[in-house]
């Protein structure tokens, strides 16, 4: 990771073969025509999905606005095409980022009920509500634009099936969380707790913390947008990924540093029979 905060994406053979410049929604109505507020719920929900996974691609910076390039009706489809303005202390590679990595996810889904890459658990629940039928929508699909879209995704029954599975918690243990802490706001209480985001960029993964209300302004002054170890009731789903954490404590940590492995895992401290994790790794080596 530069001094950017910028992570790479994978490439991957559909999505990222040359450079992409827009999102493409397409929205197949039937009989009943596409109702307006549905539209603009679609829309929303799109924006902020590409916000959420935008703070977990690129950690520090200005955030892009989110703006329709083009809009058409064709027959029973509506096809929205979405792009962004570009912040002066950005390239337009790392602002357009996000739209592959929400277009990749949606595919992911289709296959595993896992949370994909640079989504939160809330990006998951917007998909399932962006797919959700009614309203005169039958079916979303998502497309990458380089001139013209590619292939579309659309966000089926597999789709919502699997991402309802990806949030569920199958279990919950005690541990911790390693991240930076982001999108802390006072309006983002849920029962009483303050939603937070902790993002891994050495994993792609982020995680949403819940923090008690006496919490949140110290978490704000000392360790917003800093990379801290969280501790706490962690909700795993069936796939073992830490989905959600109802933070307990916080740590901050180097941001080249790593913590300890009782730190990161919450397990035993003789789990590695005495060594420290350098130890360990190179007599794996060796064997």
């Amino acid at each position: 990771m530069g001094g950017s905060g910028v992570v790479a994406l994978r490439s991957s053979d559909g999505y990222f073969g040359s450079m992409t410049t827009a999102l493409e929604m397409r929205i197949r109505s039937g009989a009943e025509r596409v109702e307006l507020a549905r539209l603009e719920e679609s829309l929303e929900q799109l924006r902020l999905a590409l916000s959420e996974i935008d703070r977990a691609y690129h950690l520090r910076g200005s955030r892009p606005k989110w703006v329709i390039a083009d809009l058409a009706s064709r027959g029973a489809d509506i096809e929205v095409r979405i792009t962004a303005d570009r912040p002066r202390n950005r390239d337009a590679r790392s602002v357009l980022a996000p739209i592959d990595a929400l277009v990749a996810g949606v595919d992911r889904l289709q296959r595993e009920p896992e949370v994909p890459e640079y989504y939160t658990e809330r990006t998951v629940e917007r998909i399932l509500a962006l797919g959700e039928p009614g309203r005169g929508v039958q079916e979303v699909s998502l497309a990458t634009v380089n001139g013209s879209p590619g292939r579309f995704f659309p966000v089926s029954e597999p789709v919502r099936a699997h991402a309802q599975q990806a949030v569920q918690g199958a279990y919950t243990s005690l541990g911790s969380v390693t991240g930076w802490l982001d999108t802390m706001s006072a309006r983002r209480m849920h029962k009483g707790l303050l939603v937070v985001g902790l993002y891994d960029p050495e994993t792609r993964r982020a995680v949403t913390g819940y923090l008690s209300a006496d919490m949140a302004e110290e978490a704000h002054d000392l360790y917003w947008r800093k990379r801290v170890i969280a501790k706490g009731e962690i909700t795993r789903n069936g796939r073992g990924q830490a989905v959600r954490i109802k933070i307990e404590e916080l740590e901050e940590l180097e941001e080249r540093g790593r913590a300890s492995v009782d730190d990161l895992l919450g397990i035993a401290p003789d789990w590695l029979g005495g060594q420290d994790v350098d130890e360990y790794t190179e007599e794996a080596r060796r064997a």
